[in-house]
């Protein structure tokens, strides 16, 4: 008698298990049509249904309002550092000997860290942050001749607009990973779960020949997945192993 395997499902990796029950909906055309238990036909809608929304919830995770504003507010501070180091690079040139030396004392600060602005955007705020303290540092004096600091504000006040909506964006992340994707998950996989238990059931009542190639081909899927998990498994053991 051809029964579906058991597969823990919930063990799986957010985006691997959707993958999976995306497969599983599809296979459910394999099932027969014709037949005549309410249960087999409810299982399947609930499952379509579920894998659904999940499918929603995965794309309204990726798409976070809070990403335009970090990513302007990244663009802002980029701007503000190139405004400063080009004011600081003309200032080298400036007539007055005593101010060019100010303003080649400053640039040499600049060139230390290099451009910040085609660098990853944590890699950036590192930088930003060093080189701030760094301006913050030189004589008060000079950078009163230089006319530096409202330039070292600006860049600060840019730097801390980008913080503060990078940590927005996170946890709007986070919020929306741990609330709507899991909610989904969970509901489709208890959606699953009801399918895999209907199937077997009439595979049971009503033997398997209607239902042979859906078991067949998910049993399939199964044992790829739980070969996919051992590997994956022996893998982190061995790398625990190698410390």
């Amino acid at each position: 008698m051809k029964q579906l395997s058991a597969l823990n499902i919930a063990r799986l990796r957010t985006e691997e298990a959707f993958g999976y029950l995306k497969q599983v909906v599809t296979e459910t055309e394999n099932l027969p049509s014709e037949e005549p238990a309410a249960a087999l036909t409810a299982a399947v809608t609930t499952l379509t249904t579920g894998v659904d929304a999940f499918d929603d919830a995965l794309k309204a995770s990726a798409t976070n309002p809070a990403t335009a504003t970090a990513t302007a507010a990244d663009d802002a501070r980029d701007a503000a550092w190139r405004g400063v180091n080009n004011y600081v690079t003309a200032m080298c040139a400036h007539p007055t000997p005593d101010v060019a030396a100010n303003a080649a004392e400053a640039k040499s600060l600049f060139d230390k860290y290099g451009d910040p602005t085609k660098l990853a955007q944590t890699e950036e705020s590192g930088i930003l942050h060093n080189l701030l303290q760094d301006l913050e540092a030189l004589d008060s004096g000079k950078r009163t001749a230089l006319g530096l600091d409202v330039w070292i504000t600006d860049l600060k006040t840019k730097e801390n607009a980008y913080l503060a909506a990078a940590a927005q964006r996170t946890e709007a992340d986070a919020a929306r990973q741990v609330g709507i994707v899991k909610e989904t998950r969970a509901a489709a996989e208890a959606a699953y779960r009801s399918l895999v238990n209907t199937v077997n059931a009439l595979a049971m009542i009503n033997g398997d020949t209607a239902y042979a190639t859906f078991i067949d081909h998910v049993n399939a899927m199964i044992d790829r997945q739980k070969a996919i998990s051992k590997a994956r498994s022996t893998r982190a053991k061995n790398a625990e192993e190698a410390k």
